[in-house]
């Protein structure tokens, strides 16, 4: 299998799914998520793995969110793939670890959260940018992190952009561990071994009902979604994602009044 944007190895059991962009602080496109989702497939249907490792090249970003710079007109650019990828990573048969070293910004954060452990180094950064850059989310990873760390904490991840320490993301119970870096691969390892000295059936199992737990793993979309084509082709949108490329302040005129929601749209 040869990929652009990851790097994939097997051995030992260990699938390892690296996304390899450091240039771009390892941002994902969609010819990223397609390659991860090829690969997560390749993983879960081969028996000799027992446990998936997400990482990211270098050590500056496990995976800095979505590329800004790619064509929003693109099919690629409405994130099917990317939802393809959480939805294997739920739904594969085999636990999945994030090995985290960097900024998890963005589709990164909710790429490292999505997996079944979250281990860190103490030099990463975690949190959400949607509503400052102009990049919209309405599906279930919203619903699924309420699940993890509660509504109040979810919602302050979500709708306020800000950037939490590998500590302070420990403490709300965005991530299982974290260890000096120069430990992580070690940690993670750790992790590992402790998986495949456990039946895996059983642990299959018990990742299916974790998963059936508050319905986030089927795909549900908020009626919200139906807005997001429209808003991605917005002058806020616009306005918004090249304010990020270009490091500047946005010009608030660009914002958009508030959608109408007609009751029956509520689910």
């Amino acid at each position: 299998m040869k990929f652009v944007d990851i790097l994939y190895t097997k051995s030992d059991g260990i699938a390892r799914i690296t996304i390899n962009r450091p240039e771009v602080y390892n941002a994902i496109r969609g010819l990223t998520t397609d390659e991860m989702s090829e690969a997560l497939v390749n993983a879960s249907t081969d028996p000799d793995i027992r446990v998936a490792v997400i990482a990211g090249t270098g050590s500056n970003a496990f995976c800095s969110g979505r590329d800004q710079s790619e064509d929003p007109t693109t099919t690629e650019y409405s994130g099917s793939s990317e939802l393809s990828v959480n939805e294997l990573i739920r739904t594969m048969p085999q636990l999945v670890i994030a090995m985290v070293d960097g900024f998890a910004i963005g589709s990164g954060n909710i790429l490292a959260y999505m997996c079944d452990f979250t281990i860190a180094s103490e030099r990463s950064t975690f949190g959400q940018t949607g509503p400052r850059v102009g990049s919209p989310a309405t599906g279930w990873e919203i619903g699924y992190l309420a699940n993890v760390v509660g509504q109040k904490r979810a919602r302050e991840i979500w709708m306020l952009s800000q950037q939490y320490s590998a500590q302070k993301a420990l403490e709300m119970g965005l991530v299982n561990s974290v260890v000096h870096h120069d430990k992580l691969e070690k940690e993670v390892e750790r992790y590992c071994s402790l998986i495949k000295n456990n039946s895996p059936v059983i642990l299959q199992l018990e990742k299916l009902t974790f998963n059936e737990i508050g319905d986030y793993s089927k795909g549900k979309e908020s009626p919200a979604a139906q807005f997001i084509p429209d808003y991605n082709q917005s002058d806020e949108a616009t306005e918004r994602r090249l304010a990020f490329l270009e490091r500047r302040p946005i010009n608030p005129s660009k914002n958009l009044s508030y959608v109408k929601i007609s009751p029956n749209d509520r689910a």
